[in-house]
C-alpha cells in the first residue's frame, strides 16, 4: 500500500515564485523520504511537466509506508549564489494510522493518576486522523477502537502480582468512528467483597484498526490506580459507656489509609453531630505522603484532660485527602458519658 502525502513549500521558496526567477532548469529540489522500519532512504525531485519547479502539489509516495511509518523531508536550494540545500518542511506519515489522546484525572492531583475506590474519575479522550467515509478508504482509517479493562491488586503487595495483560480483564469497548473529543466520569469497575475495598488499576487503551500492511496498533494507553478507604477500629471502650474514674487507654488501628492523608483523634462535648470541629488530641496526628495505602497504630493514653466534666462526649477519627476539597472526613465515633460524682447516702446522729 502506498500513502499519499502533499507538502506544500514554504514562504522561502514561495517568495522565489512570486519574484518569477525560477530559470526552467532540471530541478534540485526534492523530497526525501525515509522508511523509519528499514532505514531505505529515497528522493524525487519536485518538477513540473516542462521541467519547472511546482509551487504545491501531490507526489506518489516512492516506497511503501512500512510499519514503523516514513519520514517525508522537502529540500530546497537557496537562491544563487546560495546553493545551501534548506530543510523547508518535515511530515511523519503511518499506514493509516489516526491519532488518539488520553488523559485520566481525578481529585488527586498526583503525577500518576490514581483515585479511591468511592470516588469519581475522568477520562478525556481526543480522536484525530480519522477520515471520511469513501470508496477508496480502508476501514483502518474510520475507527479507533478503545478497550476498558481492569486489573486486581494483591491486598498484602499493593500491586499486580502478575502485571501480564493476560490477567487483566475486558470492562468495556467501543468504537470512535469521527474526529472528536470524548470525556467520560465514572466509579471504577474493579470488583471486591466489601463496598468501596477495590484496589487495583484501570487501563483504558486506543487502537488502530487492521489493515493491508498493519496488525491491530495500539496508538495510545494510560492507567489510573484506584485504592480502598480507610478501615478503623477502636478498642477499651464500648459504645455509650459511662466512665466514672479515669478514662480507659484507647487502642485504634487504622488500616488502608489513602496514599496521601492527614489523619488525627478529636474530642468534643456532645453527642455525635457530623462537622463537629472538637481539640485534637495531643500525640494522635498520623501523615503520609506514600504511593500506596498505609497502616497505622494510634494509642491514646491518660487523655482525661479533653473530658474534665461530667457529661457526654465524643471521640471521632478524621482524616485529610485530597478529596472532598481536603476537608475533613470522619472514619469512625464513638460516644460516651462521664459522672465522677460521687453520692453519699446515709444518715447521721448526734448525742446530748
Amino acid at each position: 500500500m502506498k500513502t499519499f502525502t502533499t507538502i506544500k513549500r514554504s514562504a522561502l521558496l514561495s517568495s522565489l515564485l512570486i519574484a518569477g526567477t525560477i530559470p526552467s532548469i532540471q530541478a534540485v529540489d526534492y523530497i526525501e523520504q525515509v522508511d523509519l522500519e528499514t532505514g531505505l532512504v529515497y528522493q524525487i525531485y519536485v518538477t513540473t511537466g516542462d521541467g519547472t519547479i511546482s509551487g504545491d502539489g501531490t507526489i506518489i509516495s516512492p516506497m511503501p509506508v512500512g510499519n514503523d511509518g516514513s519520514t517525508y523531508q522537502l529540500y530546497a536550494e537557496g537562491l544563487p549564489p546560495d546553493s545551501t540545500m534548506y530543510l523547508l518542511d518535515e511530515k511523519y506519515v503511518a499506514s493509516y494510522t489516526p491519532e488518539a489522546h488520553i488523559v485520566i484525572s481525578s481529585e488527586d492531583p498526583h503525577p500518576t493518576p490514581r483515585t479511591r475506590a468511592d470516588e469519581p474519575f475522568t477520562i478525556d479522550i481526543e480522536v484525530k486522523g480519522l477520515l471520511a467515509p469513501g470508496e477508496d478508504v480502508p476501514e483502518a482509517a474510520l475507527n479507533v477502537y478503545f478497550q476498558e479493562l481492569t486489573m486486581n491488586y494483591d491486598p498484602v503487595l499493593d500491586r499486580a502480582t502478575d502485571p501480564d495483560p493476560a490477567n487483566e480483564t475486558l470492562e468495556n469497548d467501543f468504537f470512535i468512528v469521527e474526529n472528536s473529543e470524548v470525556q467520560r466520569t465514572g466509579m471504577t469497575r474493579l470488583d471486591s467483597n466489601v463496598f468501596f475495598k477495590e484496589r487495583g488499576e484501570e487501563i483504558f487503551r486506543a487502537y488502530a484498526l487492521p489493515d493491508a500492511d498493519l496488525d491491530w496498533l495500539q496508538i495510545a494507553s494510560e492507567k489510573i490506580q484506584v485504592w480502598p478507604i480507610a478501615d478503623v477500629a477502636i478498642t477499651g471502650m464500648e459504645p455509650d459507656q459511662q466512665i466514672t474514674r479515669s478514662l480507659p487507654d484507647l487502642n485504634i488501628s487504622l488500616t488502608d489509609l489513602y496514599p496521601d492523608s492527614t489523619t488525627i483523634v478529636q474530642v468534643y462535648k456532645g453527642s455525635q453531630a457530623l462537622g463537629t470541629q472538637g481539640v485534637e488530641v495531643e500525640g494522635s496526628r498520623v501523615s503520609f505522603n506514600s504511593i500506596v495505602p498505609q497502616d497505622a497504630q494510634i494509642v491514646l493514653r491518660h487523655w482525661d484532660k479533653y473530658a474534665p466534666d461530667d457529661g457526654d462526649y465524643t471521640v471521632e477519627v478524621i482524616t485529610v485527602t485530597p478529596f472532598n476539597n481536603r476537608q475533613p472526613e470522619r472514619l469512625v465515633w464513638l460516644s460516651f458519658s462521664v459522672d465522677r460524682t460521687i453520692e453519699m447516702n446515709g444518715s447521721s446522729t448526734t448525742s446530748e
